[in-house]
């Protein structure tokens, strides 16, 4: 599993830090969007707003457009 950590905006434009959890479930791979103060997914699970790719680099590209970005950056 890979993780990131981004700044972003929350529901009331606060900035918020957030992490960003690539691993694969069965046969795709998911990047989870989970709030930093949050607990890990457990192995296997799901948690906060989930992106889904047929590898781990897809997903993450879906994660980068959701944000507006061209790269994740710690």
């Amino acid at each position: 599993m890979r993780s990131r950590r981004i700044l972003t905006l929350g529901p009331d434009d606060e900035p918020i830090w957030v992490c960003v959890y690539i691993r694969q479930i069965d046969e795709v791979w998911a990047a989870m969007i989970v709030a930093d103060n949050v607990t890990l997914p457990a192995p296997g699970g799901l948690k906060g707003l989930g992106f889904f790719g047929e590898t781990a680099e897809e997903a993450e590209q879906v994660t980068k457009k959701y944000h507006g970005m061209t790269e994740l950056v710690n």
